[in-house]
């Protein structure tokens, strides 16, 4: 009670020693019990800008995901595709070092299933066109496109992913196995007979 007592005068001591009197900025209410028409014009207040936080959406992914090739998922009746890389057709063969054919296309297909199958992915949504979401995504940490181009199951869409692309191609990792494609820093398309 003492204790109280004292930290009041001490209080009220510093004002006075500040000061401090009452006035408007003091004695006007801060809620009133009636609505009031606000006139921004006569108002003294400092605005502050609202900072608009994006959440990002988390999507748990079954393991019942269909892969359509190494950037896009269908889950359920929801289309996703990942922005920042750019898809290998699932239907490509590779060509490695000593003639044999490599099935590049379904290989990254599997790393992609690998990545998103019975995970959480946490994502921003980049634009929507019709049933497809362009998506960037994360799993545990990792940036979902910059491990399928590390991987070499996709090629960099921005200048972000170029870097990783470039170790995966001096590995000969997944695509880049192929000659053709080291050369050209992207593999044609697929020559259909």
């Amino acid at each position: 009670m003492i204790a109280a007592l004292l930290l009041l005068l001490v209080t009220t001591m510093a004002a006075m020693a500040a000061e401090l009197l009452p006035g408007a900025a003091s004695d006007d209410p801060i809620w009133t019990d009636k609505p009031v028409r606000v006139d921004r014009s006569k108002q003294t207040y400092e605005r502050l800008a609202v900072e608009h936080i994006m959440t990002p959406l988390r999507i748990p992914v079954s393991s019942r995901v269909t892969v359509l090739d190494s950037t896009s998922f269908r889950d359920g009746d929801r289309l996703y595709v990942l922005t920042n890389a750019i898809a290998v057709d699932a239907k490509r063969f590779c060509r490695g070092e000593g003639g044999a054919i490599a099935v590049c296309g379904q290989k990254a297909r599997i790393v992609l299933r690998q990545l998103v199958a019975n995970r959480t992915l946490f994502c921003e949504q980049d634009f929507r066109i019709g049933p497809a979401t362009f998506l960037t995504c994360t799993s545990g940490g990792k940036d979902i496109a910059q491990a399928l181009i590390a991987a070499g199951a996709a090629w960099a869409a921005t200048p972000e992913g170029v870097p990783a692309q470039q170790q995966a191609m001096q590995k000969k990792a997944g695509i880049w196995i192929d000659a053709e494609c080291r050369a050209l820093g992207r593999c044609p398309p697929v020559r259909r007979r």
